[in-house]
């Protein structure tokens, strides 16, 4: 495992990590079945504390509110008196707050003392119904409007513990759900202020035509059917909201036909979102090109990710090993997959996630 060692980790939490470095567990042994296991696992627990929240957001491209909201799902700690802070978790392509891989890092926060957000991107889930359209990659408007209404509503309620102990709000994200919490840093216009006072990503895409390229390998086809088929459900569902299905032959059969994620980000993501092409949308919303020009809007940040992810190529996050840069802290790992990590001890980039939290 390579480790990535700068000013901003406590020697606690860099002697935790070289002393439990990440092993594979039989029989999720390679990065596929890494990748694949939480897909088979049935979660039968349920949070005991959640709250839901509706975050009011404008119509995409706008600054007009035509009553479109995400929804949010906030998982409190049993003891508010120790509460650490709050963490926004947001999920990656095609998902949404009902993944196990979700609820199991949110469970894991608030079980060690930090209020968690669940958030549903627009059009994920079970926000199908709440708002018109489907998030991207840069769906920076969305999520900025959303954290300010949280912290807003977390001053409310929250509001004692809050002047006495000066809680931070972190984001964890999976997956693309990285790219995006990312890529709302940088967009964040405030100048005394940054968005969120910490952000973790774990498998991570930085370079979007780079993925796009990868999960389209003839190895990956299994992987890209299964994304796109969520996609295309995304689609049908939030067409059918707007009444856009029932007498549209030409647009049932461009969905239908639709070969690769590629091909949905070109046909239905780029354009929706303002992108003048494919690449267009992907050179914009990937993150590497915006890092240095804008790494004052940042806050410390963690990245994970594993040299066998087959979705996401490891490379654009160990050129951030090699930044001399404290708000960097970087862990490559051999194995783990894509958003895997499943270790004899439950998920490694949980734990070390929350250790993370704890120490910074």
């Amino acid at each position: 495992m390579g480790l990535e060692r700068n000013n901003s980790i406590s020697f606690r939490f860099s002697d935790y990590v070289k002393n439990k470095p990440f092993r594979e567990v039989l029989p999720w042994i390679g990065g596929d079945l890494q990748t694949m296991r939480d897909t088979f696992v049935i979660d039968f627990s349920k949070s005991k504390k959640n709250k839901k929240i509706f975050f009011p957001i404008n119509k995409i491209l706008s600054k007009k509110f035509e009553c479109d909201y995400l929804l949010g799902f906030l998982e409190l700690p049993e003891n508010l008196d120790l509460l650490r802070g709050f963490v926004i978790v947001t999920h990656g392509l095609g998902g949404s707050t009902k993944r196990f891989g979700l609820r199991r890092i949110s469970r894991k926060l608030a079980n060690n003392g930090f209020g968690v957000l669940k958030l549903n991107l627009r059009g994920s889930g079970s926000a199908r119904y709440l708002a018109k359209g489907n998030y991207c990659a840069r769906c920076s408007s969305d999520v900025i409007s959303a954290i300010n209404y949280f912290k807003k509503f977390i001053n409310l309620e929250f509001k004692d513990l809050i002047k006495m102990n000066n809680l931070p709000i972190y984001g964890v994200g999976l997956s693309l759900g990285g790219t995006i919490l990312l890529n709302a840093c940088l967009d964040y216009d405030e100048d005394k202020e940054k968005l969120l006072d910490g952000l973790a990503c774990v498998s991570t895409p930085l370079d979007l035509s780079s993925c796009s390229l990868c999960i389209e390998k003839p190895r990956n086809y299994i992987y890209q059917k299964w994304l796109l088929h969520r996609l295309k459900n995304q689609l049908w569902e939030g067409f059918n909201d707007e009444g856009k299905l029932l007498d549209n032959e030409k647009l049932r059969i461009k969905i239908r036909n639709l070969k690769s994620i590629r091909e949905f980000d070109q046909k239905f993501t780029a354009p929706s979102w303002g992108f003048n092409s494919l690449e267009d949308y992907y050179i914009k919303a990937s993150p590497i090109f915006r890092i240095q020009n804008s790494i004052k809007k940042l806050p410390p940040m963690l990245f994970i990710h594993a040299k066998d992810d087959p979705w996401v190529p490891y490379n654009d996050t160990l050129t951030l090993r090699k930044e001399s840069n404290d708000i960097f802290t970087v862990f490559i790992t051999e194995k783990g997959g894509h958003n895997g990590f499943h270790s004899i001890n439950g998920c490694w980039s949980d734990e070390v996630v929350k250790n993370w939290f704890i120490s910074i």
